[in-house]
């Protein structure tokens, strides 16, 4: 007879949701088919970056993957900030490791 292994507890469905500042709550759409679409889109970026002598926006590259991950109006509002670079930086690492379930300090979601 077979083992049944149940990970039903372990599934939850739900998304993240990021606490930016005290006007701005961002759920991050780290669904399967979006962070496809994100490595779709890093991949295309490298690859103009490539043909293009390594020319790379990095503050472009790093609005456009919140735009995907977050929609365009959160995104939208953490640029209004206008944050110094780090500051902004801190945002997306945040952002993408809430995606990508390496959140708070765990590399792996539990």
């Amino acid at each position: 007879m077979s083992r049944m292994i149940d990970i039903r507890s372990k599934i939850t469905n739900q998304l993240p949701v990021i606490q930016i500042t005290d006007e701005i709550v961002v759920t991050v759409n780290n669904r399967k088919s979006n962070i496809l679409k994100v490595q779709a889109f890093v991949i295309e970026q490298e690859k103009q970056a490539e043909k293009n002598r390594n020319e790379f926006d990095e503050v472009k590259f790093m609005n456009d993957v919140l735009t995907m991950l977050i929609g365009e109006k959160n995104a939208k509002a953490i640029e209004d900030l206008d944050l110094p670079l780090p500051d902004y930086k801190t945002v997306y690492e945040e952002i993408m490791k809430a995606a990508t379930g390496e959140q708070e300090g765990n590399r792996f979601q539990k």
